[in-house]
């Protein structure tokens, strides 16, 4: 018996060994949520386990560290990808590198710059817009909200909306069911009728029409008091709506979800009661409250002389499905809005020094209403054009508007011209590039009667050059037309003495009225261009020798280089009634312009550099920055 009993012993530790060399030995669940450098060490209860696709678990204190310190990034709320555009070289180029690495699996430490996770967040969903890959999406929001966790409940709201669009009502329950939504709060904040219900007293049903919307990411509605007023208007556009529906005898909802069975039966295809059909109409339907947003939005722009304008367009072509929607919407949304524009607030003056800054010629439409008024007094004209000055303080283009206003001003007052000018010269001074350096300006000649005077304004500039003191230069302008006395004390035998001069003493002095003046730094020339004008003319003695930005390959001609200069003041976009205006001021044909810039720079870009777009021309500021010199 004993020796039976050793026999199965041996046999079933034979058997234990076998098996356990001939089966691929099991991972433990530890090394399985944990790189291999993490075994040995004793867990922590406050890991958050996450999973990535491919299988690999992270835990938040694995969160690498960025050895050159993660650049700080004041706090912020983040609305779109496109506030990235706020950031300084250092944080751009940091968030590039954190991109990089999450999309490889590797995830940094931010430091409490949360703004890198949220610009992350809306970088994710825009790609998704062209990769439409919904479990790709759905794994990278998951990184996103368990490595940084204040993005989590953002991130899962979207990707339950997105699901909901596309008809997956068992992936949207799947993730509502995975989360418990615990940051409530923050989720509704995000919500534009939540976010704003105190700010604009919303009642509830306000608050659910809001709450229909997504934040528009544009630099229109980027300014705060621009997009209240916006939603004032959507909000008021509706109640409009409502009344006369009403006298209809219908209700919004009934007339939108008759619009969206046509779309959905003739544009989608969908069979009128299908799965696919249900789940199309609430999207279509979100799309109506999109689209009379922006028309709203472009009613406040026009109201707030806003030039660049939504594009309204659908992509649903259908003759039918065009009727339904213009007849039972747009057309009843086209004669409500101008009625209402009266509730539109005049903007503050932070929001005009704001929109100055987005539209660059914006002032000329003020200007116009100056000049075309019935200001007499040259003392008005100038506050007003100050003051105009001041909400373009932020504009790149700002010099313009004193030059033009002296310009016009210089028939009626000489004195309120030079005023005028002086500002001129102090913006010009004090922008980017000083224009009156390269470009010559003409003031009317009508404006100084004797050489003295002349010479007196020329040393008015060439101190505010030297010293940029505006206020000085302003006190001094009076002082020009001045009357001056003096006690002159005649000798009869010099008078003869000079009436025998020849006539070549007058040319003499004819020769020496074309005045120069110059002191160690600057020479000021005036020169007489007709009966009307003279020419004033301001350099450096010694020039600068001229340094090209530009790349080598690229061989712009200085009347290029100018226009592009213009491009840049203007932000990168200029409206083609003011560019034509400037073409043919340098005597060119603005197309023949524009062409030979696209194919100076062709060959370097592969691509043109100047697109026309509505009434604007516009340079790709990428393109641009390719343009550039590298060191």
């Amino acid at each position: 018996m004993g020796t039976i009993l050793i026999i199965l012993i041996i046999v079933l530790i034979l058997y234990v060994l076998l098996n356990s060399t001939a089966q691929p030995q099991k991972t433990s669940a530890r090394s399985e949520y944990y790189p291999k450098r993490e075994i040995g060490r004793k867990p922590d209860s406050s890991v958050i386990d996450v999973t990535r696709g491919e299988g690999r678990y992270i835990s938040p204190s694995d969160l690498r560290k960025y050895n050159l310190g993660v650049p700080y990034w004041s706090h912020q709320y983040v609305y779109s990808y496109s506030e990235i555009n706020g950031a300084n070289a250092n944080q751009k180029q940091f968030y590039q590198f954190f991109k990089l690495n999450f999309l490889n699996g590797y995830f940094f430490d931010l430091e409490g710059n949360t703004n890198y996770a949220f610009i992350l967040l809306f970088d994710l969903l825009n790609e998704y817009e062209y990769h439409k890959d919904i479990s790709k999406l759905e794994r990278q929001l998951k990184d996103l909200g368990q490595n940084y966790p204040k993005t989590k409940s953002y991130g899962t709201s979207f990707l339950i909306k997105i699901m909901d669009g596309l008809g997956d009502g068992e992936g949207a329950v799947r993730i509502r069911t995975q989360d418990s939504y615990e940051n409530q709060y923050n989720y509704n904040y995000w919500r534009i009728g939540s976010k704003y219900k105190s700010k604009l007293n919303l009642t509830d049903d306000q608050v659910k029409l809001l709450n229909k919307l997504y934040y528009p990411g544009n630099n229109f509605c980027s300014i705060e008091s621009c997009y209240l007023e916006i939603l004032r208007l959507y909000l008021a556009l509706f109640l409009e709506l409502k009344y006369i529906y009403t006298k209809e005898d219908t209700t919004i909802e009934l007339q939108f979800n008759l619009v969206a069975d046509v779309i959905a039966r003739k544009f989608y295809k969908y069979r009128k009661g299908s799965q696919n059909y249900k789940y199309s109409l609430e999207s279509i339907i979100n799309q109506f409250y999109s689209n009379l947003f922006k028309f709203c939005e472009n009613s406040v722009r026009e109201c707030y002389m806003h030039k660049r304008k939504l594009n309204l367009d659908t992509y649903w072509t259908d003759p039918e499905i065009i009727l339904e929607y213009e007849t039972r919407i747009i057309s009843k949304v086209r004669n409500i809005l101008p009625n209402l524009m009266s509730l539109v607030r005049i903007p503050d003056e932070a929001t005009e020094i704001q929109l100055n800054t987005l539209n660059t010629t914006r002032w000329r439409t003020k200007f116009e209403g100056i000049i075309s008024s019935n200001i007499t007094s040259p003392k008005k004209i100038i506050e007003e054009i100050v003051l105009l000055g001041k909400a373009n303080k932020k504009n790149p283009s700002v010099e313009i508007i004193f030059f033009e206003a002296s310009k016009y001003i210089s028939k009626i007052d000489k004195e309120a011209a030079l005023i005028l000018y002086v500002y001129y010269l102090y913006y010009d001074l004090n922008s980017s590039t000083f224009d009156n350096r390269q470009f010559t300006k003409t003031i009317q000649k009508s404006l100084f009667k004797t050489n003295d005077q002349l010479h007196e304004f020329q040393i008015i500039i060439s101190d505010l050059i030297k010293n940029k003191d505006l206020n000085k230069a302003l006190e001094a302008v009076p002082n020009i037309y001045a009357i001056k006395r003096k006690k002159i004390k005649l000798d009869k035998t010099l008078i003869k003495e000079v009436n025998q001069k020849d006539a070549g003493a007058v040319k003499v002095l004819n020769e020496y009225l074309k005045d120069e003046y110059e002191d160690d730094t600057s020479t000021i020339k005036s020169q007489e261009i007709n009966n009307d004008e003279v020419k004033i003319e301001i350099c450096n003695k010694i020039e600068a020798p001229i340094i090209s930005i530009y790349s080598s390959e690229i061989k712009f001609t200085p009347v290029q280089v100018e226009t592009i200069e213009q491009f840049l003041k203007n932000s990168f976009s200029i409206s083609i009634p003011d560019f034509e205006s400037f073409a043919r001021v340098k005597g060119i044909f603005r197309n023949q312009l524009i062409e030979s810039i696209n194919e100076s720079c062709f060959e370097k870009l592969d691509d043109i550099l100047i697109e026309e777009e509505d009434n604007f021309y516009i340079i790709n500021e990428e393109y641009y920055q390719r343009l550039l010199k590298n060191d």
